[in-house]
């Protein structure tokens, strides 16, 4: 052990002034020491264990991704044989739009996988407008858009900037999952027809097993081209698919 004099002054409330002589001891590290803390900060510094963004988090819960059944392969059939898939995610990779949205989804903890639903919705056009009105990379109607936080007027709608439309997709999606309990396929399938609409199906109908309920066709086939979608760009496109992803996640498949 080595020791260490320090004075220290007080002024004592303005009259006379004080000395303090304390004493510290200060341990002495000796060569072994060293090694130890030089051996730790090298297998620290030198894992090479992938993180995300903000840390790990597991992505294990990947069945309903990659599920099959004969409404779904009906659309990779349709998927595999034209060029719509490899359009939106080259559209998607020049605009660099992936890596944004998979640091927000991974922000409010929303599977990865939701990050492409812009290939259903939009084919990643931020400008898109559809039949019935929606607009944007992630098609909000007015009333929605507006439930959300986005500005919709004469002058300005958010729905057409991508980066404040895809923080209101996340919240929008992050409360359909605790909505229908993270069932994921009645969540998207809300997303297609609305909250109340699948709500009183399933109250009507008496189950929460999508495959099983009858719906009007838009909202029935919506699902089964999303996943069908996913397994297209997975199998054919993963250099594409995998962009801007959380590792972890990637890594898994």
């Amino acid at each position: 052990m080595s020791y260490c004099r320090r004075y220290i002054l007080l002024r004592n409330n303005g009259h006379s002034q004080l000395f303090l002589n304390q004493i510290f001891i200060i341990p002495k590290i000796n060569k072994y020491h060293w090694l130890l803390i030089v051996f730790a900060i090298i297998i620290v510094g030198c894992s090479t264990k992938p993180i995300g963004p903000h840390g790990e988090r597991q992505f294990g819960n990947t069945l309903i991704w990659k599920q099959s059944n004969p409404r779904i392969i009906k659309y990779v059939q349709v998927y595999s044989n034209n060029k719509h898939v490899k359009t939106c995610l080259d559209r998607a990779t020049n605009s660099r739009y992936l890596h944004y949205i998979h640091r927000v989804f991974y922000k409010y903890d929303l599977p990865p996988e939701l990050a492409h639903l812009p290939i259903l919705e939009s084919c990643f056009d931020k400008r898109a407008v559809s039949w019935t009105g929606a607009r944007g990379m992630w098609q909000f109607t007015k009333a929605t858009a507006k439930d959300f936080g986005l500005r919709v007027n004469l002058l300005s709608d958010d729905r057409l900037n991508w980066k404040k439309s895809t923080h209101s997709a996340a919240r929008y999606l992050k409360k359909l999952g605790k909505m229908f309990d993270n069932n994921w396929e009645l969540a998207l399938a809300s997303y297609n027809g609305g909250q109340g609409y699948m709500s009183r199906q399933i109250k009507s109908q008496g189950t929460r097993n999508f495959w099983e309920l009858e719906l009007r066709k838009e909202t029935r086939e919506y699902v089964p081209k999303f996943l069908a979608m996913l397994s297209v760009a997975r199998k054919r496109y993963p250099e594409l698919y995998f962009q801007g992803s959380p590792r972890a996640w990637a890594k898994s498949g």
